[in-house]
């Protein structure tokens, strides 16, 4: 299985950044070409499923959260598609991993994908691979302009 990583550091704890992380409704705001995030059930929990919408229409994309451990960690499972490609992809995952340390937290966002055999584990590595590589630091820069303008309005309050 191909995974992908990045990383970034916040001056606040897990406690603090997973309510804005586990927020999926807010997804949208932040998640690069995701127009909405519906929660089955309403509240997110272990084996709760996500239908996220892409900007383009007719793009969705159906996930299962296969760990739920807060304020610490999140993994979302790929249980089907209709974006391009999605036929080539066997399995895949989205997890975030929020690390305490003295200064904050570290947040770590993995992406792992599995083509069908060999031939598409090359194509899904090839073309997926180009993809999520360009689009992890795009997630984490939106992620954290988001973190700061919600931090910033809860301070301040609702304008």
């Amino acid at each position: 299985m191909a995974a992908y990583y990045t990383s970034q550091a916040y001056s606040a704890p897990a406690a603090v950044i997973w309510p804005v992380l586990s927020d999926f409704v807010s997804w949208a705001r932040w998640f690069p070409r995701v127009s909405c995030v519906e929660v089955a059930g309403g509240r997110p929990q272990g084996g709760s499923e996500l239908l996220a919408s892409g900007d383009q229409p007719g793009v969705w994309t159906r996930w299962r959260i296969g760990d739920w451990r807060p304020p610490h960690h999140l993994r979302c499972d790929h249980l089907e598609s209709s974006a391009p490609m999605a036929g080539q992809v066997q399995a895949a995952y989205l997890a975030f991993e929020l690390i305490d340390d003295a200064d904050g937290c570290t947040l770590e966002v993995e992406i792992g994908v599995d083509g069908y055999g060999m031939v598409g584990d090359f194509f899904v590595g090839v073309t997926l691979g180009q993809h999520v590589r360009r689009m992890l630091p795009e997630l984490v820069d939106a992620f954290s302009d988001y973190v700061v303008a919600r931090s910033a309005n809860v301070q301040t309050g609702p304008t």
